[in-house]
């Protein structure tokens, strides 16, 4: 059934398009497909991908952990989406709410090097002031003004829901998503698919997390920080999905996800999860009510509520070397252009196999 898919992604390998992948497709009952193939690293010691490989999920993390950490938050009443950051954090920006950093539309910046003012030296005190640089480093439109994605804006958002539980962002993962949704995701994992040969590392990237923002940090982040298998990052989506369909997810309210997912802000994303855009990843033939989001190493989720179709594509598309993607308005890279076409592609291919309209 899924022949045509699995067929792009080893030609992708073979072209070099992406050293390795794992893909998992599936409905939020039952797994209905998986496969994996080419390197989780190519050096300095070669290794194949299989399906068992545990990728960096960058990103991914906004939606696995922060979104649903947050539904709980609106769910058990600890606030709006309209409620001022400020109410938690006094040192915020004036203005911004909830819903705005979820959204992204709180005017902050997309990406801040941090490391270039702290020094590439993690530990909790560094942890503790790069939190409060993306609080507080200057807006670059007024909330709710302008869409922009928005790594700061999220770290803003770690800050808030630190101080507004008193508990670290991987703590609250663990009791309210990991352990709910039963779904094995981690804070870096030894062996995990190589990322870059990192030039403020040194060293090629195993098992800890590429994003030096949340290096930084120690690993743990609303930004990134996760790491896992595309069969454990299906699981937690479909978990998600039972709830927004009004069916049994335990630790997560179907109201609260129905809201987060009804909700819309200045551009494309929800509350957290992204929408199906034009010339998006999805590709053309995506319904246009799905949700999904992208990670930079390489990653992406799309989700099919309608029709209970979740697909989960995970590859280490940045090692050993970045081609394309790190700078907002830079020349397209033509192995990043080729990713590009490939994320499309699939996510086509898999609507095909299983009769999806766009």
């Amino acid at each position: 059934m899924f022949e045509a898919v699995d067929r792009l992604l080893n030609e992708a390998v073979h072209e070099a398009v992406v050293p390795g992948f794992s893909l998992c497709i599936r409905s939020a009952a039952s797994v209905r497909h998986e496969c994996a193939g080419g390197l989780a690293e190519i050096r300095p010691n070669p290794r194949q991908a299989t399906r068992e490989t545990v990728w960096d999920l960058a990103s991914l993390t906004k939606v696995l952990a922060s979104t649903p950490i947050a539904m709980t938050s609106v769910a058990q009443g600890e606030f709006s989406l309209d409620t001022p950051v400020r109410s938690v954090l006094p040192y915020a920006h004036e203005g911004i709410t909830f819903g705005h950093l979820l959204s992204h539309s709180s005017g902050a910046a997309a990406w801040l090097p941090f490391v270039d003012r702290v020094g590439p030296r993690p530990s909790p005190d560094t942890r503790d002031t790069v939190l409060r640089m993306a609080c507080t480093h200057p807006l670059e439109a007024s909330p709710g003004s302008r869409y922009r994605y928005s790594d700061v804006g999220f770290m803003t958002l770690c800050a808030a829901l630190e101080r507004m539980t008193g508990k670290r962002i991987d703590e609250l993962f663990e009791t309210r998503v990991r352990a709910p949704s039963k779904a094995s995701l981690w804070w870096g994992h030894p062996g995990g698919a190589a990322t870059e040969d990192c030039p403020v590392r040194k060293r090629v990237v195993v098992g800890e997390v590429h994003d030096l923002n949340a290096w930084l940090m120690g690993g743990v982040s609303t930004h990134a920080g996760l790491f896992g298998t595309a069969r454990s990052v299906a699981e937690n989506v479909a978990w998600q999905l039972r709830a927004l369909n009004g069916h049994d997810a335990e630790g997560l309210s179907p109201a609260a996800v129905q809201m987060f997912l009804a909700q819309s802000g200045a551009g494309s994303h929800r509350m957290g999860w992204d929408g199906v855009s034009a010339g998006g990843s999805a590709g053309p033939q995506w319904p246009t009510n799905g949700f999904g989001h992208l990670a930079f190493t390489g990653c992406s989720i799309w989700v099919a509520p309608e029709q209970d179709l979740i697909a989960v594509l995970l590859t280490n598309r940045i090692h050993p070397v970045i081609e394309g993607g790190a700078v907002p308005d830079a020349p397209i890279h033509p192995r990043y252009a080729a990713f590009r076409v490939l994320r499309q592609a699939v996510h086509s291919a898999i609507a095909r196999a299983v009769g999806l309209a766009g």
